[in-house]
């Protein structure tokens, strides 16, 4: 049975043993604990135990979580290829979550995180705020005259600014308000001796500069404003200059020995900071159990007791009760223990109980949505199917072998991380599936065993005219009657999966009027539409007369069944037949069959990109000395190219005619999983007993 049986456990326990009992329920990872109160009638919620308190614990994990924070933005860990692709638990043992628990200084370590972090981020504050400065003062560094001269005068106002320089000719007019000012352009370009603006790296700014000068300008205070006026009419932009005693070029000199403290500062800072490093696995390992600690103290609030007596519920896999009872039973005595069955309506959380050979495709079962516990589950149905679909879509020997080599690499190196070793097993279980396609459609990385790249008789040639009996290439109607007549199968099959479940549930009306009247109606439907094409002989065709108008009548009578009015039900049962209401529908057939003409288009796809870039190599073989090294680079990296490309479609295409076109025939998934209380979580994992670290 590919779903565990569940019971549903209650245990009666005293009062004064609640947090003993839930640290021992914890401890064993096997129930899955449920509200109490939600059990029991109305007038028990007044013996709902008071929410337990999480503050010191939330005060731990805050801590923990500083320190983590620290080191992932200054020391953050280095991963494996593999271990980047998806997060992955840590395997401790129960020596190592003693040592964390028992000898690590999480007070100081949490004191000295938090200096440190302070040190950064003002370090980081007071580095933006001089950059920022040092950005404005650049374009003026190269002025000659201090800050304090420019704005020392007290009869004289000086301007200072950008003017155009088509409009420089106007300040030497003798007409007022000109008369009474003094300027010069501090302008390296037309003074000569002032020095230049720094090169701008945008093109539009650099632009813009060019076509402009700085000019600094002095008049009486009296005539400043109309000056002002003046110049604002000939387009002046006037520049507020800082005001301290030195040059800008001095200032920012200061500014940048400041900048460069500061950068040193921090390094020293984030130095002591990789110091902490090694300890990224201790404090992984210490929230993983705080937090376990934390969902203890919540799911003590889902019990209720009264004075003397507490009560716990939860569901237990039958597998794992002989185990609970033998613990119970040692450190419990005292503690009764009420199993049952789930009522019907119950919303029974799932685990999947599947043979280590099947346990894999589990993952896209779970991607979709488990079932709910009183139906079946569906991945033992898709070994043939998905993997049929993933060897047509990357069907290439060459691909096939190195998917397979990646996959038993990924195996190895991650077989103590069950759900990515499982997915290296799907892969590995594709490469295989792929390797055969690829020999029966004669692929072997793409057209390399063509003579004009490895030469006459060479050992990929004879391997290619052994096994291929099919070139999609040169026969593509044949390879896509072959996709559809596999389309339809899997259809036929999805619907055998729903008569399945209907008849496992004791629903023989829907097995007989969702299913069979369907097994009858969709053979006579491609029969009749088989004339259309070909000479269908007239025995045959009669046949499929019979098939589709006695499937058709019962469709038509029953798919309205839910329907009181005999109009209506008929009425139905027609507009079922199109696939608007009902179960399925002919369109939906026809829709979903030819959804599998993908199968064809990504199998020609990875043949023929893998054979344009042998090609494409092929092109530089005859260059003289460098040739057949360009013929190697451009074949290898292509075909890595397209080896990641064609992966990723093949995966992704495959389980879309999975999930789209095979489930929606048949599955409807809802089911909540089977979340045991403990200390396993996405962070650590406890090393099970007897395995060894891999």
């Amino acid at each position: 049975m590919a779903i565990d049986p569940i019971k549903k456990l209650t245990i009666l326990s005293p009062r004064n043993s609640s947090k003993r009992l839930m640290r021992t329920v914890s401890a064993l990872g096997i129930i899955d604990v449920i509200d109490a109160g939600e059990q029991l009638e109305d007038k028990a919620l007044h013996m709902r135990i008071k929410s337990t308190s999480t503050e010191d614990v939330d005060d731990v994990l805050r801590k923990i979580e500083a320190v983590l924070s620290l080191l992932k933005a200054y020391a953050p860990e280095e991963q494996g290829f593999f271990q980047g692709l998806t997060p992955v638990p840590q395997i401790i043992d129960r020596e190592e979550l003693r040592n964390a628990t028992e000898n690590y200084d999480l007070e100081g370590r949490s004191r000295q995180a938090s200096e440190l972090d302070e040190i950064l981020k003002r370090s980081e504050r007071a580095k933006t705020d001089i950059e920022n400065r040092l950005a404005a003062l650049m374009p003026f560094v190269d002025l000659p005259f201090t800050m304090e001269d420019f704005h020392r005068p007290r009869k004289t106002c000086l301007l200072f600014g950008y003017l155009p320089r088509k409009h420089l000719e106007h300040l030497g007019r003798p007409v007022s308000p000109w008369q009474d000012i003094a300027w010069e352009i501090i302008d390296g370009e037309a003074s000569g001796g002032a020095g230049s603006f720094p090169a701008p790296k945008d093109p539009k700014v650099a632009q813009t500069i060019k076509e402009n000068a700085r000019v600094l300008v002095a008049v009486l205070k009296d005539d400043a404003d109309d000056v002002k006026n003046a110049l604002s009419r000939l387009s002046f932009v006037e520049i507020n200059l800082p005001d301290f005693s030195e040059t800008i070029g001095d200032h920012a000199k200061g500014l940048q020995e400041d900048l460069a403290q500061l950068s040193a500062t921090m390094a020293e800072t984030i130095a002591k900071v990789e110091t902490l490093a090694p300890e990224h696995r201790t404090l992984i390992t210490l929230k993983a159990f705080w937090t376990a600690n934390r969902n203890e103290c919540l799911a003590l609030t889902k019990t209720v007791g009264g004075k003397w007596v507490h009560l716990l519920t939860g569901y237990i896999r039958t597998r794992d009760v002989d185990r609970f009872q033998t613990t119970f039973a040692t450190e419990f005595p005292e503690s009764a223990i009420v199993l049952e069955d789930p009522a019907p309506d119950e919303d029974v959380p799932v685990s999947l109980a599947l043979p280590k050979a099947m346990r894999p495709l589990s993952l896209l079962v779970e991607m979709f949505g488990l079932p709910p516990y009183r139906s079946f589950d569906p991945t033992p149905y898709l070994h043939v199917n998905f993997y049929l679909f993933f060897g047509i879509c990357f069907s290439d020997v060459g691909y096939g072998l190195m998917l397979i080599a990646t996959s038993l690499y990924l195996i190895k190196r991650t077989k103590q991380y069950q759900g990515v070793a499982d997915f290296g097993r799907i892969l590995l279980m594709g490469g295989i599936s792929t390797v055969i396609f690829g020999a029966l459609l004669g692929s072997w990385f793409g057209d390399l065993y063509q003579p004009k790249y490895l030469g006459e008789n060479n050992p990929l040639l004879r391997l290619q005219s052994i096994f291929a009996i099919l070139d999609p290439v040169s026969k593509t109607i044949h390879a896509l009657l072959i996709a559809l007549f596999i389309g339809v199968l899997n259809q036929f099959f999805g619907i055998g999966l729903r008569m399945y479940g209907a008849l496992r549930e004791g629903d023989w009306k829907s097995a007989l009027f969702d299913g069979f009247f369907w097994y009858l109606t969709l053979p006579g439907l491609l029969i009749l539409v088989s004339k259309l094409f070909v000479n269908t002989p007239q025995p045959l065709y009669q046949t499929g007369i019979a098939l589709f108008g006695a499937g058709a009548l019962g469709l038509i009578l029953t798919q309205g069944r839910d329907q009181k009015n005999p109009v209506a039900r008929i009425l139905s049962g027609m507009v079922s037949l199109y696939g608007i209401v009902g179960s399925y529908g002919i369109t939906a057939f026809i829709g979903d069959t030819l959804s599998y003409c993908r199968l064809l288009a990504l199998g020609l796809t990875t043949s023929i990109v893998g054979t344009t870039f042998n090609m494409l190599g092929g092109l530089m073989k005859d260059i003289p000395y460098v040739g057949l090294l360009l013929f190697v680079l451009i074949v290898v990296a292509g075909h890595l190219f397209n080896f990641v490309i064609s992966l990723l479609g093949a995966f992704v295409h495959s389980m879309r005619l999975i999930f789209v076109e095979f489930f929606g025939r048949f599955y409807d998934a809802g089911g909540r999983p089977f979340r045991p209380l403990g200390f396993d979580s996405p962070l650590c994992e406890m090393k099970k007993e007897g395995t060894r670290n891999g």
